[in-house]
């Protein structure tokens, strides 16, 4: 029985760790194009009584047609692409002091985890400086301090007089 689970336990594992990969490959090599990423071939893998044929032959084709230097007969997969997307635009990232070039770039960015944890920072920091601000300007004892310690002016004049 235990072994059934174990069994079951790793399906569910490897399926999400096979979507993790496609996800990335997505977000890393489809969604974002640039000049040094390589084409991606998609390959049907749903059926495993057929996987020397619809995998291995196809795979072994791609790569075969790579080391000789010609293009392989298979198609590789594209992302939709809008055409008013302007893939030169020039965004600066105060938040995170970046330059972002091209929409696209700029979209995930702002969707990133760095910018989002680095705007979380920044708020936060806000927030404790507001605070700060609130509290010495609300305390009664704030406008006696200056009084009693001496202002800056009256300080400079008692360092002038003794030198």
């Amino acid at each position: 029985m235990s072994r059934k689970i174990g069994i079951e336990a790793l399906k569910q594992v490897t399926k999400r760790y096979a979507r993790k990969q496609n996800r990335w490959v997505k977000n890393r090599f489809l969604s974002r194009p640039g000049p040094s990423v390589p084409p991606v071939y998609g390959l049907e893998v749903s059926d495993v009584s057929k996987w020397e044929e619809s995998v291995l032959e196809p795979a072994l084709e791609i790569v075969q047609s790579f080391i000789q230097g010609h293009k392989p007969t298979a198609a590789p997969i594209k992302m939709p692409y809008n055409e008013a997307e302007n893939k030169r635009s020039y965004h600066m990232c105060n938040i995170c002091d970046r330059i972002i070039i091209g929409d696209r770039e700029w979209a995930a960015h702002i969707k990133s985890k760095s910018h989002l944890n680095q705007l979380k920072k920044r708020r936060r920091l806000d927030s404790d400086a507001v605070s700060t601000m609130e509290s010495q300007s609300i305390s009664p004892d704030h406008d006696k301090e200056p009084k009693e310690k001496g202002s800056p002016g009256h300080n400079n004049q008692e360092l002038k007089c003794s030198i």
